[in-house]
């Protein structure tokens, strides 16, 4: 039952009549019974607050690990104040900082103790520090994800100053003391109500004020942004049979780093005289932004929103430097396994590039892919039984390597829907090459291979893409409503297709068989080597076209990959620059079909 208490004390009530007790007495006593009631009740309604309390706390706990996260980000990232990457306003943390809030906003529960009320004092100085940390996000935000948070923060700190102010007013938040036989208001609990509920004003205010200013700085940074960028693009100028220098590229990554970090929103943000005043900027900024004697190249890059408060030459040097750490860093990974085989395999003038597929077929169209080729190629050489295992490992680990750049390459330029579905037949395909050792479902080490020739071999991959082609072949232009699996293999069954009738064509021979293989395999490692490198050809450009976004908050992340990509590649682009470059137009680069063009008819 739910009022035992209650009810065992009516029963013992009820037991005096056997005593003789009067009539009256039990009266008397009966009229506490619904005190005890009231009591009884009041207990099991007050019994969810431990689970409301561990359910606030719970939030809190999240926004706290948040702003930490943040806090140990910006000393890592060596920023000179606290970026927000985890703690922001959205839809998810707005709802969890309003359940942390549940105390003070509450206006029904009673929670006269001086711990309850100190609670909610806790809660409201809580507010204060997240939105004092959650300012520099601001800057991250888009006109109109920016203009729908901060609506919704302001109806959160409204409703918490209002609910606040009402239970100041009413005393609700009042602790009463005795006194000399009277009882007295203490008021240090308002005072100290009456000071968070004006803080919050006051960074409510700034958050708004700050939205505003920050829509008009953007617009501000990006302007000479443009102009900056434009500045750079005039040293990089490729010229035909010329590839970018490193140390070229090393100074249009830094250029743009400058710009990017100087030109940063939540840099721009924290430079506000508001954020300083709210305490989310750690330090003294004019110490920060001392005008010190200008003697620096990458002075002309650095963007500001006043042109007369320059930038002082310790935070200029602190971003240069934090660009060439990238740099280093990724020096640290290059590919050694890739550049091996670039510089054993690949030919001058990387003739494998025309020589991987001359096959005349308009039945067969060739596909138009940097990747493809290159996995196809690597699965018919490491099918060789022949070959030591040791060879086939350091294949597919240079190929491995490469595919990462060609990739870059790739996403950089090919982006048209043919070109995507291309190189996505060429991951599928790669991707069961290295984890299953089978193309589209077929062995690659297949115990008949053992008493194959290689020219039985490649006739083997011939005539599983022709039965593939047969009976799945789907007209490229036609692919609407088709199963994408079915797309690319048939993508990949005409690139297997071309190429092994090329090499049928072109490599038949009588000699021994294991000094054939050995050929065959040294053969195809060449052209690997030679279509990866003239892909990689690319790189310079793709660097330099990571350096430069359109979206203002992602120019920082871009500028950053760009740097690491300039130091895991500087030498391999060394190694390429001592090629015979092909004087084609720069323009051409990036797509095989020009190459194959121009090889085949320079």
């Amino acid at each position: 039952m739910y009022l035992n208490s209650t009810n065992e004390y009516y029963r013992l009530v009820r037991g005096l009549d056997s005593y003789s007790v009067p009539e009256n007495v039990i009266d008397s006593l009966l009229d506490y019974e619904s005190s005890i009631a009231r009591s009884e009740l009041q207990n099991r309604f007050s019994a969810p607050m431990f689970w409301i309390g561990m359910y606030i706390a719970l939030a809190s706990l999240v926004c706290i690990l948040a702003m930490v996260a943040d806090l140990l980000h910006g000393f890592r990232s060596r920023k000179l104040w606290f970026p927000c990457k985890y703690f922001r306003i959205n839809a998810a943390f707005l709802t969890i900082i309003s359940v942390a809030m549940k105390l003070p906003v509450d206006l029904t529960g009673s929670m006269p103790g001086a711990v309850d009320k100190a609670a909610k004092l806790g809660s409201m100085a809580f507010m204060c520090t997240m939105m004092a940390n959650l300012l520099p996000c601001l800057a991250t935000m888009g006109s109109n994800e920016l203009l729908s948070n901060i609506i919704a923060l302001c109806v959160l700190v409204i409703t918490l100053v209002v609910n606040v102010c009402i239970q100041i007013r009413t005393g609700v938040l009042s602790t009463y003391v005795g006194h000399g036989g009277g009882i007295y208001k203490a008021v240090a609990i308002d005072i100290s109500a009456s000071i968070y509920v004006t803080f919050l004003v006051v960074l409510l205010i700034v958050h708004v004020c700050s939205s505003v200013a920050i829509l008009k700085s953007k617009k501000i940074i990006e302007s000479k942004y443009q102009q900056g960028h434009a500045r750079a693009l005039k040293d990089i100028q490729p010229s035909p049979g010329e590839l970018l220098t490193p140390d070229k590229l090393q100074k249009h990554v830094s250029n743009h780093w400058i710009m990017a970090g100087s030109g940063s929103p939540q840099f721009i943000t924290a430079c506000f005289h508001t954020t300083s005043a709210t305490g989310a900027v750690l330090g003294s900024w004019g110490k920060k932004f001392e005008n010190l004697e200008e003697n620096n190249d990458l002075r002309p890059y650095i963007l500001q929103l006043e042109d007369e408060i320059e930038l002082g030459d310790r935070t200029l040097k602190r971003l240069s430097r934090s660009v060439n750490r990238f740099i280093k860093r990724g020096a640290k990974s290059q590919p050694n396994n890739l550049m091996k085989l670039v510089l054993e395999k690949s030919t001058s003038g990387f003739q494998g590039v025309k020589n991987f597929d001359h096959y005349d077929d308009q039945d067969v169209p060739f596909v138009d892919c940097w990747r493809l080729p290159v996995v196809t190629l690597t699965t018919i050489a490491v099918s060789f039984p022949k070959i030591e295992k040791k060879e086939v490992d350091n294949l597919l680990e240079s190929v491995r390597e490469g595919l990462v750049y060609v990739t870059v390459v790739e996403k950089s330029f090919n982006g048209t829907d043919d070109h995507v579905n291309f190189q996505r037949a060429a991951e599928t395909l790669w991707q069961g090459i290295i984890f299953d050792k089978n193309w589209l479902g077929n062995e690659l080490q297949d115990r008949a291979f053992q008493v194959k020739t290689d020219e039985q071999i490649v006739e083997w991959f011939r005539d599983k893409a022709k039965n593939i082609i047969c009976s799945e072949g789907i007209n490229k232009d036609d692919t609407i409503g088709v199963n994408d699996h079915l797309v690319h293999r048939s993508i990949c069954a005409s690139s297997m297709y071309r190429i092994t009738e090329t090499i049928l064509l072109t490599f038949r021979t009588n000699i021994d068989v294991t000094v054939s293989q050995k050929k065959l395999f040294d053969d195809l490692s060449s052209m690997i080597a030679d279509i990866i490198a003239a892909c990689l050809t690319n790189l310079p450009q793709a660097i330099t076209m990571k350096c430069h976004t359109s979206v203002m908050e992602e120019r920082e992340d871009s500028v950053k990959e760009a740097a690491q990509l300039l130091g895991e590649t500087t030498e391999i682009i060394k190694t390429l620059q001592d090629r015979d470059i092909p004087g084609m137009n720069p323009s051409d680069f990036p797509f095989i079909d020009k190459w194959r063009a121009y090889l085949g008819n320079p």
